[in-house]
Order: C-alpha cells, then structure tokens, then sequence
C-alpha cells in the first residue's frame, strides 16, 4: 500500500508539473523505461507550424548521463508529426527539440519533456537541465526563458533524495553546488560533511570520484587546504589507477622538460591508465592538457629526428582532434607550400601520410567521442565533423586528382559539398574541372555559372567560362559585361558595404627598397592611388591571395595613377629577396616588390609594418592598405577569405570610388 500511494504521488508530481497543454505526447500515455512508444509531436502553436519536414534529437537522462539519439518524424494529421522510438532501460527523463532547415523549436518557458518520476534520476535531470550553473554540463538546449533559480534547482535535488536516497552517490555534487550558489555565508562545513561521507563508501565509480574533485574545487582556498589536502591523499590512497591520480599524472607527463623522461613517463602511463577504462569521465585536467602532452612527443620525434613514425603508427589512439591535426600540418599544410613553390615537399610522402590519416579521421564520424557523448547527437557530431574537416578533405581529393585517383577524389569532393559549393573559389575550380573530364560539359557550365553568381571564382574558372562563352559563338569583346553582369547583384551590396567603411587619416610616410631597382617613396606618389600588401613568404594565405590581386594589377595595368606595392615584410632568411623573385617569377605575377626596412629596435625586417600596425591598431597579414591621390589612407583590409574574384572587385571598387571622387 505504501508503494502504491508513492507512485500515486509521483504521478501526481508529474502531472502537476506537465498540467499545460504539451506540444508532445506519448503513447501509451504513461510508459515505463524500455517500452516502445509512439511519440506526438503538435507544431500547430509553434515555430514549425508550416514546416514541411521535422527532425528532431531526444535527450534521455539514464542512469544519470544523457544518451542523445536523432529521430525522424512522419507527417500525421493537422500540423502534428510522429515517430515510434524506444526507451532506453534506465529512462528517467526526457526532452526533445525539433528542427526544421534553420528553425528550431526547444519549447520556451516550458521545455518539450516527459519526466518518468518512477526512476531514480527524473528529478535530477528536469533541474540540470534548466540551470545555468551546470551549462557546460548537460545538453545547451533548453531555451533561455526556461533557465531556473539556483534555490529551484536545490529544491529538485532534495526531491531526488527523498523519493531515491539510494542516488545519493550520483548527486551529491549538484546538491552542494546549487547550495554553495543559492547560500549566503560558508558552506563549507556541509562539504565537508557530505564528502566525508562519500568517501567513506567503497568501489566509487571513475564519475563519483571525479564529482569530489570538482566539489574540492569549489571550497574558498586556502581556508580549507588542508582537508583537500587530506581528501585527494584519500583519493590516490584509495584508488591508485582512478581519477585523481590519473589527473596528476597527464600534468607531470605535460610538465617534464626532458623529452625521453616525458616519453617513458607516457609509456608507463598508457599501461597504468588505459584510456578504456576511463571512457566514462572526461577531467578538467584532461580536456586541458591529455592531447597537448600526447602532441608534445608526437610533434617532438618530428621535429627532433625527423621520425613520423610514432605519428603515423599510432593515428588509432590519438584523439579525433590530433588526427585532425596530423591532416592539417603533415599534409595540408606542406601539400599547398609545395603547390606555392616553396619547400618542396614529395607528394608521394604526403599521399603515403595521407592515406593513414584521413580514413582514420573519416572513421571518427562513425561515434560520438566523450568529450561530446553528453552534447551531440551522432548526426550534429557528424555535421560538427564535415566543418571541421572539410579543409583537410579537400586536400586529400586534390592529392587524388593529382594520381589520378578520380574516384575517390569525386568521394570527398562529394562528401564536403554541402559545406563548399558555391562558398570557395578554389573548390569551386577543382569540382568544375571534375565535370568537365567527365564530359559533364553542360553540368560544369551550370555550375560555373552559379559560383560566379556568387563571386567565388578563380582565374582559371573565368578562363573556362569565357572558353565557353567563346564556343557559343558570342564576342570576346562582350566577355567582361557577361561576367559582371552575373555577379552585378552581389557586387551592390558589397560595393555599399565597403564604401560605408570607408576611413580618411593621415598617414606617415614610407621609403623601401624595390624589386625593380631604386627605392620608392610615397612622398612621390600624390596624384595616384597606391594599393599596399603586406605579405611574406612564410605567409600561406598572403600567397593563396595573389591570383586575385594579379587580376587587379592587370586591370590598372595601363593606369598610371594607380599603383600596385607589395611589401615583403617580417622575412628572417638570408636570401629572402632573390626567394621572393624567383617565387613571383614563377608564378607569372608582374608584381613590384617593395622590401620592409629594418627596425633600428629589433633588428627586424618590419620598420614599416610594425609602424603602421601601431598606427592603426592591425596585426598579422596579409594586411592591405589604399591610399587616396591626397596622401590619407582610406581603406584597410586583413586576411584572406578566399576568392580571387572577390578580391579584385573589393580592390576594384575602393580605387573607382576614390578615382571618381577625386572629380
């Protein structure tokens, strides 16, 4: 009878806390953890009330963790969608958002969520869930009118503890947080007390264990020092493999100096602490430092023996974002210094990398890794992972096309279209090179056609259109109007955009040496627009822009009154000037070099950079700067986003504005 009146009771909890009309429901109506349900979800008073298809990702609080799992949901009836999905064993708590395109529906005040107050756990979750002090905690994804007090979530917790004492273990630390949060004066003696009597339990799970480290941390220092001095001997006494000691050893492997100390310390570490039996917690600790110690030996047998082995033969143990990175600097990165002529790297090397790392990264698609088991569904870790990715993906397709391996470059360029169509000149031209060897000639044109529209096109994709263009029978003199013409909607709204940054301030002058001989001075240059790039061999991006800025030059070509100056700034090799021109002549680039001074302060080859990124509050480059007939600069630029044609028509319509301005 007792059992029954506290299921009663339970009930009624959850029906006074749901009484509102709910957009979702489940049947059976009242289900128990592991059953199959049919849930309804009612968009008609929401923000998905004329979506035409809904998705959506329920969060489950099992066993005290979030499991997320991505349904898909079936038209039935007036605005309502449903899916049939099973509980999982441990269900204590639910809570859905639904999507559709870029509209989300998280509920409001009121979140979409189903409480089992039956099972340990329910009430735990509903106050997790809603509070701000434990965000990075539990999924972000209730909406930020549904956020409680910190008293209201204490009040959860002490209703888990009277329905289910036995969870006493799982939340104890919620409890003591939310105290700390919603308590004037110290807490410290309840603390004390509750951790006492935590540890005096045996067999403490890894997350147990980590929940007392947090809870140490909380506590005012020094002013209890000694107890957590007294508490973390208990935790390494008690669990010599656990938590604590593990934490201790990553910050003495991440602190030691010396490099074959560092590594037998690893070693001796991977067989006391396997990562498999630590799958169940990530640590402050870890997260802060794990991959850096890891990267620390990889990086140090590369740079100190040139030995790639370790990083190659061990890509299975690294962590999804080492592996990402072992794409970026082994391949990426040495992959388009050897396409820029510099430090030629062998592309059979990079292939032979390659070929480990990426299907490694690709295979990490397959699972939520802990650091993100708690926050994504498989299909956001799966998105998250195409943007992380997609850079390195789209050299790896560019290796392909380059041994002729034309099916697996298709597979990737496939793979990252969704994130790079029409968004990056430089895919732009591989993917449509791709159409044309396939003899997809009209596809290929289409294709062009829509990324000039959106004025992401190189120079070789512009060659190509006007080829076509050409073939159609239609005038090279007209070729120019066409082109613009496509892009003539994007161009307004960039060209109010650029003019409205517009500057206009002094600026001191210069006086470097030039690649054609002499020096030159901008004192020399009134009457005349002078463009500045700063850039340095060593700069990727800064290269990667000079296709577009070589359009630009060759469009004022015949302007005497615009002046087009790249200043090689911040180099620190002996032969920097004969390697800048042979890499300019190389590339068929009609540039005039202008070299940085030396800094009478550092010694530097950057007296002119460093002077005006002082001036006007800039760092890194590639930088751009233009300067009006009067001396003033008008416009600065910083970086590189990627599109040629982009470029040249940011230049082009800075130096016609001031050019028709000057009149």
């Amino acid at each position: 009878m007792k059992n029954i009146k506290l299921i009663l009771l339970l009930f009624s909890i959850t029906t006074t806390l749901f009484a509102q009309e709910m957009a979702i429901k489940l049947s059976p109506e009242h289900p128990n953890p592991g059953d199959e349900v049919t849930l309804t979800y009612d968009a008609s008073n929401g923000p998905l009330a004329n979506a035409k298809y809904v998705n959506g990702v329920v969060y489950t609080y099992d066993n005290f963790k979030w499991l997320i799992n991505d349904i898909t949901l079936k038209a039935d009836g007036a605005k309502k969608w449903t899916t049939k999905m099973k509980l999982s064993d441990h269900a204590s708590f639910i809570n859905c958002v639904f999507k559709s395109d870029t509209i989300v529906d998280r509920g409001e005040k009121m979140p979409h969520a189903y409480m089992f107050a039956q099972v340990p756990g329910a009430y735990t979750g509903w106050g997790l869930l809603r509070s701000r002090a434990f965000m990075d905690e539990v999924p972000n994804v209730v909406h930020d009118s549904a956020y409680i007090r910190d008293e209201v979530g204490l009040m959860w917790i002490k209703y888990e503890l009277q329905y289910h004492p036995e969870t006493r273990k799982n939340v104890f630390s919620y409890g003591l947080k939310f105290k700390q949060q919603s308590t004037e004066g110290d807490v410290s003696p309840i603390f004390k007390k509750e951790l006492r009597f935590i540890l005096s339990e045996n067999n403490l799970s890894n997350v147990t264990q980590y929940q007392i480290q947090k809870t140490l941390g909380l506590m005012p220092q020094p002013a209890n020092k000694a107890f957590t001095d007294s508490v973390q001997k208990v935790l390494v006494t008690k669990y010599p493999n656990g938590v604590w000691a593990r934490d201790l050893e990553i910050k003495k492997i991440f602190n030691e100096a010396d490099f074959n100390k560092k590594v037998a310390l690893y070693n001796a570490f991977e067989k006391n602490f396997p990562q498999s039996n630590f799958q169940d917690v990530l640590t402050d600790t870890e997260a802060l430092f794990y991959d850096k110690m890891y990267k620390a030996i990889a990086y140090n047998y590369i740079v100190k023996n040139k030995d790639y082995n370790y990083a190659i033969n061990n890509v299975k143990k690294a962590s999804y974002g080492i592996v990402l990175d072992y794409a970026w600097h082994l391949v990426s990165i040495p992959f388009d210094r050897d396409q820029e002529g510099s430090e030629k790297t062998s592309l059979e090397t990079l292939k032979k990398y390659a070929d480990v790392i990426y299907p490694e990264l690709e295979s990490r698609e397959a699972f939520v890794p802990k650091e993100y088991a708690q926050k994504l569904s498989l299909k956001e870790w799966q998105e998250q992972c195409l943007n992380f990715g997609a850079r390195e993906f789209f050299t790896y397709a560019k290796l392909q096309e380059i041994f002729k391996n034309y099916d697996l470059e298709r597979k990737y360029l496939d793979k990252i279209k969704p994130v790079m169509q029409f968004k990056n000149a430089s895919y732009n031209e591989v993917y449509s090179r791709m159409l044309l060897r396939e003899g997809k000639t009209e596809e290929a044109k289409a294709y062009i056609l829509e990324a000039a529209k959106q004025n992401q096109v190189t120079p070789v994709i512009i060659a190509t259109l006007k080829d076509l263009y050409l073939k159609e029978g239609k005038k090279e003199a007209d070729f120019e109007t066409y082109l613009n013409s496509l892009k003539a909607d994007k161009n307004e709204e960039h060209k109010k955009k650029l003019i409205s940054e517009l500057i206009n301030l002094p600026i001191d002058g210069f006086e470097m040496e030039s690649s054609r001989g002499g020096k030159v001075k901008l004192a020399d240059q009134k009457g005349k627009i002078v463009v500045l790039d700063f850039w340095a061999m060593w700069c990727g991006p800064c290269k990667n822009a000079m296709p577009g800025m070589n359009m630009a030059v060759n469009k004022y070509k015949a302007d005497d009154n615009v002046k087009f100056y790249f200043v090689d700034t911040m180099e620190y090799i002996k032969d920097f000037k004969a390697q800048t021109q042979a890499f300019i002549k190389e590339k068929g680039f009609d540039f005039t070099i202008l070299y940085d001074s030396k800094n009478p302060k550092t010694g530097k080859f950057d007296a002119v950079y460093d002077k005006y990124s002082k001036a006007f509050h800039f760092s890194g480059i590639p930088e751009k700067m233009i300067i009006d007939q009067n001396g003033n600069l008008r416009w600065m630029s910083n970086g590189y986003f990627g599109s040629p044609s982009e470029l040249v028509d940011e230049i082009s319509i800075i130096v016609d504005y001031l050019k028709a301005e000057k009149k």
